[in-house]
């Protein structure tokens, strides 16, 4: 049974719920506010790319500002799910450790993007439109292609939930496995270096679209799956 304090289930509670809102954050900053739903076309030419950041200047920069802010609730989030994969582990834990050290690699896949996206906004009018173009290729690759940190973290939390053998486990097994099968989406990211146009560019059927649903599906079911956990005795 947890001998965690009420104090401190309260905690765990409340940086569990920071993965909502992270995600309602996220959604808030690049697509309501910065309007960039679905993301910019790899076909842009330089020109259009530049006109962009010239023509919506203010926007982006609130935009992106807020999702700059919801990258940060990722480390609370990660931390909730591992105080609890640390219960399943024990003293020799190692897993949890791994995936809450993982979590920094999606942390910064956010806030580089970010930071891209608000230099080319600060001073657009005096950057070149060829400029503007290569960072903004550079922004969208690293916000939805860089996976392997999410690979990592989704792999150590799939193995420690499978290694719960309590009559009573803290996670569902299904749980442990779902984090794999969804892990096996993010591999697309590898292919979007590859396409400027179709279903596995950055802005495609899988290369986004099944990304992006698959990345905030396994936000809600870990927010669920942890809350859980940190009730369970």
């Amino acid at each position: 049974m947890t001998d965690a304090t009420p104090d401190a289930l309260r905690a765990q509670t409340l940086c569990a719920h920071a993965g909502l809102a992270f995600a309602m954050l996220m959604g808030i900053g690049i697509f309501g506010v910065a309007g960039w739903l679905p993301p910019h076309d790899p076909q842009w030419t330089a020109g259009q790319v530049a006109a962009l950041f010239q023509a919506d200047t203010l926007r982006i920069r609130i935009g992106v500002s807020i999702l700059a802010l919801s990258a940060v609730l990722w480390w609370p989030f990660s931390a909730a799910i591992a105080s609890q994969l640390r219960r399943i582990e024990g003293a020799g834990e190692v897993y949890a450790s791994t995936q809450l050290a993982a979590s920094n690699g999606t942390v910064f896949a956010v806030l580089i993007p970010c930071l891209i996206w608000l230099a080319l906004a600060y001073r657009p009018e005096l950057t070149s439109a060829g400029t503007m173009q290569i960072l903004n290729d550079l922004a969208w690759l690293s916000f939805v292609g860089l996976y392997p940190p999410a690979v990592i973290q989704n792999t150590t939390i799939g193995l420690a939930i499978l290694r719960d053998r309590r009559d009573a486990p803290l996670f569902p097994r299904w749980v442990g496995f779902a984090n794999f099968w969804i892990l096996a989406c993010y591999f697309v990211g590898a292919l979007l270096p590859f396409f400027k146009r179709g279903p596995f560019a950055w802005n495609g059927l899988f290369g986004f679209w099944l990304a992006a649903a698959t990345f905030f599906g396994w936000v809600v079911l870990m927010w669920w799956a942890t809350r859980r956990a940190i009730r369970s005795p």
